[in-house]
């Protein structure tokens, strides 16, 4: 990694116009990881600490996503024949297919001969219409940073990247899917190899909009991903169309105090962030809220107790373990976390299932009356559950809701606010986007 200066360099030049002539914030040695964000005066709650665009933007590509949808302009593109014209075998638009944007990408992906394409090279119908394939499709974002100003690669070099097996193993996939992958080319490779494990560390997933088709964009935001991690920061970002990434304090910041985000969702369960941090990010977080086995008071760990007869709620007994033990709050059963993890699991699995498939009306009627047999109010699982249907009653456009189920969803927003506030979590975006505020 680059020194704190070199880096506030590289950070200032990809920052371009978006950089304030005087910056509330500042790049420094941090205590946390080595490097941070830090204020270089006292910042309000609610003020702006910058506005940053993606240095490079690409497809998810991950179970589950929508693979049709140009990897150029991200609209969404017909069910058959959306492989580009050129035959480098990427989702992309006509329009876009003879763009600047797509011209190296689409070259280099030729040259390396998908092996897609081989399977029609006999019958461009075919040829035309085979299927895409994910793992060609993720590499993508990382080829991108090889076509980047060599100012802008080096801030890609410049950035932390965590050494994971997992990465390497995303390499060696998408090189299968080519004929002719450098995979000998070794100062290539370990190039790649490096772009990969920042990505895989840094990049974040964010929304973008395109008419009425919604993706998740795959984009590394430099200076956002500098900023260190807290269960409960003291800053709040958001994604405006995939490509800015805007910051702002959701608490007071004093001068000196390092400025934090999260890498997890901040009504995620301490042993559920723990696992989240741990298999992604390869560290275990030490803040104030990770040491409490109440989380504030919130209990978002908690769930029903398994000693027969008791109606009380166990949680964790150790903090910062990923196999933590369990005790009832009110009979103190001790229970191994092995037994409670598949409660849990049933727990998550139940409720997941039901926000798949349900529709609202059914599963607010899941959330009143079924959930509270299985597991507490409190549990973070539910708490999700809650959210999920604040947000699809806030995006319908056409369906009319009762009396009855408008007052579910004002209920769960109190529910999930007072979680917030008792987090301390302040002017959060969750929180803007829970009460429909302007963010």
């Amino acid at each position: 990694m680059a020194t704190p200066t070199e880096l506030a360099r590289l950070v200032d030049l990809h920052l371009a116009d978006l950089r304030d002539p005087e910056p509330n914030w500042t790049i420094g040695p941090s205590p946390m990881a080595g490097r941070g964000v830090f204020a270089t005066r006292d910042i309000q709650q609610g003020e702006l600490i910058f506005r940053e665009r993606a240095l490079v933007v690409g497809p998810t590509a991950r179970k589950g996503s929508i693979l049709n949808t140009c990897v150029c302009c991200h609209k969404l593109l017909a069910v058959k024949d959306f492989l580009c014209k050129n035959k480098c075998t990427l989702p992309v638009c006509d329009k876009c297919s003879d763009s600047e944007q797509h011209r190296n990408e689409c070259e280099l992906f030729r040259r390396w001969q998908p092996k897609d394409l081989q399977k029609g090279k006999d019958d461009d119908a075919e040829a035309d219409c085979c299927p895409v394939n994910a793992m060609s499709l993720r590499i993508l974002t990382a080829v991108r940073v090889f076509f980047l100003q060599p100012d802008q690669r080096a801030l890609v070099q410049a950035m932390q990247a965590n050494d994971d097996k997992c990465y390497r193993g995303e390499i060696i996939k998408a090189a299968q899917c080519f004929r002719k992958f450098p995979t000998t080319d070794k100062p290539y490779m370990d190039k790649l190899f490096r772009v990969v494990g920042v990505l895989n560390t840094n990049a974040f997933e964010a929304p973008c909009r395109m008419g009425d088709h919604e993706i998740l964009l795959r984009g590394l935001f430099p200076l956002t991903a500098v900023m260190n991690h807290e269960c409960t920061p003291n800053a709040s970002h958001y994604f405006d169309n995939g490509r800015m990434a805007v910051v702002r304090a959701a608490r007071f910041i004093p001068k000196g105090g390092e400025v934090t985000t999260t890498y997890t969702k901040i009504l995620w369960s301490n042993l559920t962030r723990c696992i989240f941090l741990k298999m992604t990010k390869n560290f275990i977080c030490d803040c104030a809220r990770c040491n409490d086995n109440t989380e504030n008071g919130t209990y978002l760990s908690a769930l029903f107790c398994r000693q027969q007869g008791c109606k009380g709620i166990m949680i964790p007994v150790q903090t910062k373990t990923l196999q933590p033990d369990w005790r009832c709050l009110t009979c103190e059963s001790v229970f191994p976390h092995s037994k409670m993890a598949r409660y849990q699991d049933f727990a998550l699995n139940t409720i997941n299932n039901r926000i798949n498939a349900c529709s609202i009306s059914d599963m607010i009627t899941f959330i009143n009356d079924m959930c509270p047999r299985f597991c507490p109010p409190s549990n973070y699982v539910l708490v999700e559950a809650k959210l999920n249907v604040i947000w699809r009653m806030s995006r319908a456009t056409t369906e009319v809701f009762t009396e009855e189920q408008l007052k579910c969803k004002d209920r769960y927003r109190a529910e999930l606010l007072e979680l917030l506030e008792k987090l301390g979590a302040g002017e959060c975006t969750l929180k803007k986007l829970i009460t429909e505020e302007r963010l």
